[in-house]
């Protein structure tokens, strides 16, 4: 730990992308700890900018801050989130306590499209509160140290924002190998063929989705197939890091896509059965899987908990997959947003 110069008042600001699970977290437990690990893709173009400025407060009240989102106040209910981290937070750093936060943030993205922004808003904010902490006590932790740390506080924010936090590729949860751990993520490095992949985002609503996480969580507490779940996350988890070593993207589509589908038929498998997948979503599937039939493309899609497709292929079919895209929308008539991204490198310190 570096010993430096406290800093009773400063900003700092942080970058960092939201990601998409291949590996999909699905059920909870405890104090945001996953009942299965994940593996995510990080972005690279999707991402949360939040800058955070401290200053002693009067000391009538602890951990004080206002917080605006694109110019808006966030509303009570994402307000309290942010309250309830700093005191977590705090529990590590008391310094928290004496300081007002003024807090500021950007998405580059529309909300409700199929990106987490919870996974790139609380990683970004877990990261400037805790740069925060560390330059109001003098005390910076080495680089990766540091990392962990907020990959670890970010869980408690959001679980999935502890994923953002590296790039290209994060593993969250114990037992995927020695290092992986239940408490914060780890980096994750592919076989070169997996380090670049494209991710076309095809929006087909922009509502708010009908379950949240938190409620779409506890639908595994009791679900009947939750053992059979753990198993399929241990062998699938298995095969897509085997698939990811090896660059062997036949398994990698197989598993990936397993995946999204097995996610959402837990949805409709559990005691209060959930549908978030729109028509166009399946009709899309239909055609895709027609599409592709014995051209070897590298191209897998993957869903997370509403309707919108992510579309994941390797540059050398960039092309040809954009093509069917926009074809496949002109001919069904439809007037709908796709977002371009790709593999990210993770979150970025902005200055000093």
């Amino acid at each position: 730990m570096q010993q430096d110069k406290p800093e009773p008042e400063g900003s700092m600001e942080w970058r960092s992308p939201s990601n998409i699970a291949l590996i999909k977290y699905w059920g909870k437990q405890g104090n945001q700890i996953p009942m299965n690990p994940s593996l995510s893709m990080t972005l690279k173009y999707a991402f949360t900018q939040t800058e955070v400025k401290w200053r002693p407060n009067d000391g009538t009240t602890q951990g004080e801050f206002d917080f605006f989102l694109s110019g808006q106040k966030v509303g009570p209910k994402f307000e309290k989130r942010v309250g309830n981290l700093i005191k977590e937070m705090a529990k590590a750093y008391p310094v928290l306590n004496d300081l007002y936060f003024s807090i500021t943030s950007l998405n580059t993205f529309p909300h409700s499209t199929g990106i987490a922004s919870s996974a790139s808003g609380l990683s970004a904010l877990a990261l400037s509160l805790l740069s925060a902490a560390q330059r109001a006590t003098g005390k910076a932790d080495e680089y990766p140290r540091f990392l962990q740390k907020a990959s670890h506080y970010a869980r408690l924010g959001s679980g999935s924002a502890c994923r953002s936090i590296y790039g290209p590729y994060a593993i969250w949860g114990g037992g995927v190998n020695t290092e992986s751990s239940d408490e914060y993520a780890i980096p994750y490095k592919p076989h070169q063929d997996f380090e670049i992949i494209y991710d076309s985002i095809l929006i087909f609503s922009e509502k708010p989705k009908k379950v949240g996480s938190s409620a779409g969580h506890k639908l595994m507490d009791e679900h009947f197939y939750r053992q059979g779940r753990i198993n399929q996350v241990r062998e699938n988890s298995i095969r897509l890091l085997k698939a990811l070593e090896t660059g062997d993207f036949e398994m990698w589509q197989e598993v990936v896509e397993q995946e999204a589908l097995s996610l959402h038929g837990l949805m409709f498998a559990s005691h209060e059965p959930v549908l978030l997948l729109e028509p166009d979503t399946i009709r899309f599937i239909h055609d895709l899987n027609a599409f592709r039939a014995g051209k070897g493309l590298k191209v897998a899609f993957t869903i997370d908990a509403g309707p919108n497709i992510h579309l994941l292929y390797a540059d050398e079919h960039r092309e040809i997959i954009r093509n069917f895209i926009s074809e496949w929308i002109m001919d069904h008539h439809l007037q709908i947003q796709v977002l371009d991204d790709e593999t990210g490198k993770g979150a970025k310190q902005l200055f000093e």
